[in-house]
C-alpha cells in the first residue's frame, strides 16, 4: 500500500509529508483547497504526464515521492526483478521531480528511468478513479482479466488448457515457418548448400594449417640468412681453432691429472660431457645447413595454399576451425532440407489438428466467461440502483479476435453500460458524468473486490450528483471495499466521511504575503466539527455537532 506521500513545491502546497494507513482514508475541505493537488501529486508519482504549470510561483521545480510497502506482492516484485530494481526490505520509493525548464527526472528505489518504464509497476499498485486519466477499467484491454479475475476459480483451468493446446500449436507452427521453405525457395538454398559445401570439402581444411604453413613460409624466405648463419656457428664450433677443438684439448689435458684427486677427476667429468655435447650440437648445425635451401615452387605452392585459406575464411569463419563448423551446419541443413517433405506433411496435419482442438478449447473458455460476465453485470447493476443509478444496465459485448489461435483466449471484451431509461448500452469509455463514472468503478469494485488485486484505490470526488441515502450506501461501500484494500477518498459529503477510519483537513491560508495549503489530520474530537462543517452548518453550531458525532457512530457500527 501506499505508506507515505511527500509533495513539494506543487501548486499552493510548499511542503506536505501524508502518513497513511490501511483501510479507509477521506480528505475533506472547502472547495479549492488543494484536495485535487493532492491527487495530482499521487498521479504524478505514477507517472502520468506532468506539466510545469504544476510548479509553484516562483519555484524552480517541484517534487513528488511515493512509498509504497509491497511485502508480499509477487506481482510487483517479479516485475521489480524484471526491471533489475533491488527492493530486498518490501518498500518502494518512486520520486517525480519537474524542473521549470521543462525537464522530468524520474527515479525508482534511486535509480533513475524513463517515465514509461515505471507504468508497469505502479499500473499494479494504485487504481485512482474519478476525474484523472489512470483508470484501468476505462481500457477495455483490461475487461476481459475482469471477469477472468471475478470468476477464477472456473475460468483458469479452461484458460490453462487453453493455452496449453496453444503453446502445442505455436511450436508447430514455428517448426513450420522456421525450419521449411518453398519448393522454389528450397531448391535455391539446397544448391546454395551444395556449392558451399563442395568448396570447403575440395580444400581440405585442417586446423593449425595455417600456421604451419606461415611458419614453413617464413623459413623459406630467409633462407640465405639462415645458411650463412648456419655456416657460421658451424665454423665457430668446428672449424680451425673452434670450440669443439678447443675444449677436446682442454678434456685431454685433464685427464691427465684427474688421477690425482677427486676434484680434478670431477672437472674432467663435467668437460667430457660438455664436449660430446658441444659436438652434438656442431654436427645438427652442420645437417640444419642442408635443409635450408631457397626453393621458389614451394614458396609459391604455399602462398597459394594460403590464399585458399583467406578465401575460405572470409567467406565462412575467421578461423579454420570457424569455417569447418560452417561445414557441418551446411552439411547438416542439406541433409534436413533434402529429406524434410514427408516431416513437413505430417507437421501440416498436426497443426491442423492442433487448431481445431483449440477452437473447442477456446470455445468452452469464451461460454464460461459469457456466464461470468453476466453474472458479475447483474450484481454490478445492483450495486449501480444502490448508488443512485436506478434504470443502470451493464453488458459485455465479445467479438472474436480473429480465427488464429492465441494466449489466453481468442477472447476481446468490451465492458456496456447505459446510465438511463431508454439509453443504448455503450462503452464505459463513452460514459461522460465523473460522478457516473465513478459510481459505477465503486460498484464493480464491490463486487469484485476479492479478486482485485490492485491494492489502493483512490476515489476522487466520487460523490458528484448524489446525496441522502445514497451517499450513505456509498461510504458503506467504500468501508466495506477497505478491509480488503488501501481506499483513499477525496469527498464533500458528510455521510461518507463518516465511515473514515483516518480522516484529513485539507485547507489554505496566507503565508508571508502568499495562499498555501496544509493537510491536518483530524482526531476523534475534531472530526464532528468538520463534518458539522460540511454540512454547512454555522460554526459553533451544537446540534450540528452532535448530529455529526451520531452519524460518525452510525458509521461505525453499520454492518458491513
Amino acid at each position: 500500500m501506499l505508506v507515505r506521500l511527500l509533495i513539494e513545491n506543487v501548486a499552493l502546497i510548499e511542503k506536505l509529508e501524508l502518513e497513511l494507513g490501511p483501510g479507509f482514508t477521506v480528505l475533506t475541505g472547502e472547495t479549492g483547497a488543494g484536495k485535487s493537488i493532492i491527487i495530482d501529486g499521487i498521479n504524478l508519482v505514477l507517472g502520468s504526464r506532468g506539466s510545469r504549470e504544476l510548479i509553484s510561483y516562483g519555484r524552480e521545480r517541484c517534487r513528488v515521492t511515493g512509498v509504497f510497502d509491497v511485502t508480499g506482492d509477487e506481482r510487483v516484485l517479479n516485475e521489480l526483478r524484471r526491471m533489475e530494481i533491488e527492493c530486498a526490505d518490501g518498500i518502494l520509493t518512486i520520486s517525480r521531480e519537474l524542473s521549470i525548464n521543462g525537464k522530468s527526472l524520474c527515479r525508482m528505489n534511486g535509480t533513475v528511468m524513463p517515465v514509461s518504464a515505471i507504468k508497469p509497476v505502479t499500473d499494479l499498485l494504485v487504481d485512482v478513479h474519478g476525474q484523472h486519466e489512470h483508470q484501468s477499467l476505462l481500457d477495455e484491454k483490461n475487461h476481459l482479466a475482469v471477469i477472468d479475475a471475478y470468476d477464477e476459480e472456473h475460468i483458469a483451468p479452461l484458460r490453462d488448457a487453453s493455452d496449453a493446446v496453444y503453446a502445442e500449436y505455436s511450436r508447430v507452427k514455428a517448426r513450420l515457418e522456421g525450419g521449411f521453405l518453398s519448393e522454389a525457395e528450397r531448391e535455391r538454398r539446397i544448391d546454395i548448400l551444395k556449392y558451399q559445401i563442395n568448396e570447403i570439402s575440395a580444400a581440405n581444411l585442417k586446423v593449425g594449417e595455417e600456421e604451419s604453413i606461415e611458419e614453413e613460409l617464413k623459413l623459406l624466405t630467409n633462407s640465405e640468412r639462415i645458411s650463412e648463419g648456419l655456416a657460421s656457428a658451424f665454423g665457430s664450433l668446428l672449424g680451425d681453432g673452434g670450440a669443439v677443438n678447443s675444449l677436446r684439448e682442454a678434456v685431454a689435458s685433464m685427464r691427465g691429472i684427474s688421477d690425482l684427486s677427486n676434484d680434478f677427476s670431477a672437472s674432467y667429468s663435467r668437460l667430457s660431457d660438455l664436449y660430446y655435447e658441444l659436438e652434438d650440437a656442431a654436427y645438427s648445425v652442420r645437417d640444419m645447413q642442408f635443409g635450408a635451401e631457397y626453393d621458389p615452387k614451394r614458396i609459391d605452392a604455399l602462398e597459394t595454399r594460403l590464399d585458399v585459406i583467406d578465401a575460405l575464411k572470409h567467406k565462412y569463419g575467421r578461423t579454420e576451425a570457424e569455417v569447418l563448423g560452417f561445414l557441418s551446419e551446411a552439411e547438416k541443413e542439406l541433409e534436413e532440407l533434402t529429406g524434410d517433405s514427408a516431416e513437413r506433411e505430417a507437421l501440416e496435419r498436426k497443426k491442423a489438428e492442433l487448431k481445431a482442438k483449440y477452437r473447442e478449447a477456446a470455445g468452452r473458455l469464451t461460454a464460461a466467461r459469457k456466464k461470468a460476465a453476466e453474472r458479475l453485470c447483474t450484481l454490478a447493476e445492483e450495486q449501480l440502483k444502490e448508488l443512485g443509478m436506478k434504470k443502470a444496465r451493464m453488458g459485455a459485448e465479445f467479438t472474436l479476435i480473429d480465427e488464429e489461435p492465441h494466449e489466453g483466449g481468442s477472447d476481446s471484451v468490451s465492458m456496456l453500460l447505459s446510465a438511463n431509461e431508454g439509453e443504448p448500452l455503450k462503452s464505459l469509455s463513452k460514459v461522460a458524468s465523473g460522478g457516473e463514472l465513478s459510481r459505477i468503478m465503486l460498484a464493480l469494485k464491490t463486487v469484485i473486490t476479492d479478486a482485485d488485486s490492485i491494492p489502493t484505490l483512490i476515489f476522487d470526488e466520487v460523490d458528484s450528483g448524489i446525496s441522502g441515502l445514497t451517499a450513505n450506501t456509498v461510504g458503506l461501500r467504500m468501508k466495506r471495499i477497505a478491509a480488503r484494500h488501501q481506499v483513499l477518498c477525496v469527498t464533500h459529503l458528510p455521510q461518507i466521511a463518516a465511515f473514515a477510519d483516518a480522516h484529513y483537513f485539507v485547507s489554505k491560508h496566507e503565508e508571508g504575503g502568499k495562499t498555501v495549503t496544509t493537510v491536518k489530520p483530524l482526531g476523534l474530537e475534531e472530526r464532528p466539527y468538520e463534518l458539522a462543517r460540511i454540512m454547512g452548518a454555522e460554526a459553533g453550531s451544537s446540534s450540528a455537532v452532535i448530529h455529526a458525532a451520531e452519524l460518525i457512530e452510525k458509521a461505525k457500527n453499520a454492518s458491513l
